[in-house]
C-alpha cells in the first residue's frame, strides 16, 4: 500500500502539471515471483521511476521500453520468463522461477476517464470497488489493451471499453469480485486475471480489488506507542492515536498518523467508526483506561483487538466486565490477543512495535507467523 500511496500522489502532481508519464503494472503471473498481479510502478519522461513490481530485478528493463510507449503512446505488453536459462541469456537477475506480464500505459489520455483518480481516492479517501484492465487482445475487436472498467462500492460503473460484450464481460467479472470485497482485509496485489472468448477473438482480463489502508487504532500514546505509529506508516497503514493525558496526546509526537485525539478520562473518543480492516491495540498502561478500551470495542467488527500487558492482566479486565454483562463470544475472543505481538524476544518499544505488527500482518493473512524455512509450499498464497 505504501508503494501505491506513493505512486498516486506523483501521479495526482503529473496531472496537475498535463506531464506525461508511464504507469506498470503487473497484469498476469505464473510461479514463483516477487510480486503478484496488480503490483504498480510509474516512470517519469526522464526515466525516474517510483514504486517497485519486482524487487529490482525488472525495473531497469522497464524503464528502457517505458521510452518508446513515451513516444508512440500506444501500450506495451511485457513478458519475462525468469526461469534459470532465461535469466542467465537476459541477465536481468531474477532470483525467482516464475513469468510475469508487465502493462505499460502512457498516461494521461485523451479521455474522460482517468482510472488514476480511482487509485487515488483508494488509498486517501477510503473508497473500495473493483477495478477491470483490459491487458491483451486477439482477433476482430474494438477494444485495446489499457481499456478500463471501474465498479465502485455501491455498483455504479465507469469504464472506456469499446467493445460492447467484452464490456459486459468486465462488468459481469466486477460484481462478482464485488461480492467477496468485505472478505478482503489486506490491500496487497491480489487481482485475477481471466480470459474471455469474443466472437471474434479473445481478449485478457485483470481483476482487482481496490481497497482502503489498514486502520490501526492506538489507543495510549506512551513512549512505546511512537515506533509502533511510526513502523505502521510505514507500511502506509492510516494510523489513529489517542490518549486521555494532554501532554501525550500531540500531533508532532506522531508525525505519520492520520489523527491524534484527546479522550475523556475513561472513555473513548466519539465517532470512531470500526470494520472488519480496522485492528486495534491498547496500550494506555493505565487499568481503568485499558479497561473503558475493551469495554469500549470488544463488540466492535476489528479484526484484531491487541491488549498490552501480561495475560492475568487482561483476563483481570476481562472478569471485572463480566461482572458488568459484559461477555465477549468466541468470535470475539478470538480476536482478541493479549500478550500482544509474536515471540521475537522483543524488548525495547521499537522492537515490541515489529512484533506487534507482525502479529497484526500474520492475523490479516491468516498465517501463523513462524519460518519461512519452515513452510511447505508457495511463500505467497495468491489467488488464481
Amino acid at each position: 500500500m505504501k508503494d501505491l500511496q506513493t505512486i498516486v500522489e506523483r501521479a495526482r502532481q503529473l496531472d496537475q502539471t498535463h506531464t506525461p508519464y508511464v504507469l506498470a503494472t503487473v497484469v498476469q503471473t505464473s510461479g514463483s515471483v516477487y510480486r503478484g498481479p496488480g503490483t504498480r510502478m510509474l516512470v517519469e519522461e526522464d526515466l525516474q521511476s517510483h514504486g517497485s513490481i519486482n524487487g529490482g530485478c525488472l525495473e531497469g528493463d522497464v524503464r528502457e521500453n517505458a521510452k518508446q510507449v513515451f513516444t508512440d503512446g500506444r501500450p506495451l505488453l511485457l513478458h519475462y520468463d525468469a526461469t534459470p536459462e532465461d535469466d542467465i541469456l537476459w541477465g536481468t537477475g531474477l532470483s525467482c522461477s516464475g513469468t510475469v506480464d508487465i502493462l505499460l500505459e502512457r498516461l494521461p489520455q485523451n479521455n474522460d476517464f482517468h482510472y488514476p483518480n480511482v487509485l487515488h481516492d483508494c488509498a486517501f479517501a477510503g473508497q473500495r470497488g473493483i477495478l477491470v484492465t483490459v491487458f491483451a487482445v486477439e482477433g476482430e475487436t474494438s477494444a485495446l489493451p489499457g481499456q478500463h472498467l471501474v465498479l465502485d462500492a455501491t455498483g455504479n460503473a465507469r469504464d472506456d471499453i469499446t467493445d460492447a460484450p467484452l464490456r459486459d464481460l468486465a462488468l459481469t467479472a466486477a460484481r462478482k469480485a464485488l461480492t467477496t470485497l468485505d472478505d478482503t482485509r489486506l490491500p496487497v496485489a491480489t487481482g485475477l486475471t481471466r480470459h474471455h472468448d469474443l466472437d471474434q477473438g479473445k481478449a485478457s482480463l485483470l481483476i482487482e480489488p481496490l481497497l482502503p489502508p489498514i486502520a490501526l487504532y492506538i489507543f495510549g500514546a506512551g513512549y512505546d506507542a511512537v515506533p509502533l505509529a511510526h513502523f505502521a506508516g510505514e507500511l502506509g497503514w492510516r494510523v489513529t492515536v489517542t490518549d486521555h493525558r494532554i501532554p501525550y496526546a500531540r500531533d508532532e509526537r506522531f508525525p505519520t498518523a492520520r489523527e491524534v485525539l484527546l479522550a475523556q478520562p475513561g472513555h473513548l473518543p466519539d465517532g470512531l467508526a470500526f470494520d472488519n480492516r480496522s485492528v486495534a491495540v491498547i496500550m494506555s498502561h493505565n487499568y481503568l483506561q485499558d479497561l473503558a478500551s475493551v469495554q469500549g470495542l470488544i463488540n466492535t467488527p476489528l479484526a484484531y483487538l491487541g491488549v498490552l500487558g501480561p495475560q492475568a492482566r487482561t483476563q483481570r479486565l476481562l472478569n471485572e466486565l463480566k461482572k458488568e454483562g459484559v461477555t465477549p463470544n468466541d468470535a470475539q475472543r478470538a480476536r482478541l490477543f493479549s500478550p500482544v505481538g509474536l515471540d521475537i524476544g522483543a524488548e525495547t518499544a521499537e522492537s515490541i512495535a515489529l512484533s506487534i505488527l507482525a502479529e497484526i500482518q500474520a492475523v490479516l493473512t491468516g498465517r501463523q507467523g513462524g519460518k519461512l524455512r519452515e513452510h511447505a509450499g508457495p511463500i505467497h498464497d495468491r489467488p488464481q
